[in-house]
């Protein structure tokens, strides 16, 4: 299966807006910060993380596996919403990456299901 079919149709727009209430339960759930605190953090990191998976998609497309290239996204994800979060409420890295580790696992698996849907048809 190629790596083509994360950025065909509406997955890219939906993955985003999952993303963000994923993240935001997640953060809610390990006390990062009130639901409303929780939702504007999530919304933040998600739109700029996806702006800058946006901006290297290319080079994740062009590895040609699917699963690989999700699991890239994802280190991507990681790394940049670990320092925005850490930017967001000063906190230490240790923390923020932590926070940003366990929302994006949570919702890479809702990617995950997406892509392996495919593999049943």
């Amino acid at each position: 299966m190629t790596s083509g079919i994360l950025i065909e149709g509406t997955f890219p727009y939906v993955f985003v807006l999952v993303s963000i209430v994923i993240d935001a339960l997640v953060l809610k759930q390990i006390k990062w910060a009130k639901l409303q605190g929780a939702f504007r953090d999530s919304a933040v990191v998600n739109l700029i993380s996806a702006l800058v998976i946006a901006l290297v998609s290319p080079l994740i497309i062009a590895l040609g596996n699917v699963f690989l290239a999700l699991l890239v996204a994802l280190i991507v994800a990681w790394i940049v919403e670990g320092f925005v979060l850490m930017l967001l409420r000063k906190r230490p890295a240790s923390a923020s990456y932590l926070a940003a580790l366990v929302a994006n696992f949570a919702a890479f698996i809702f990617a995950y299901a997406y892509v392996f849907s495919f593999l049943l048809i």
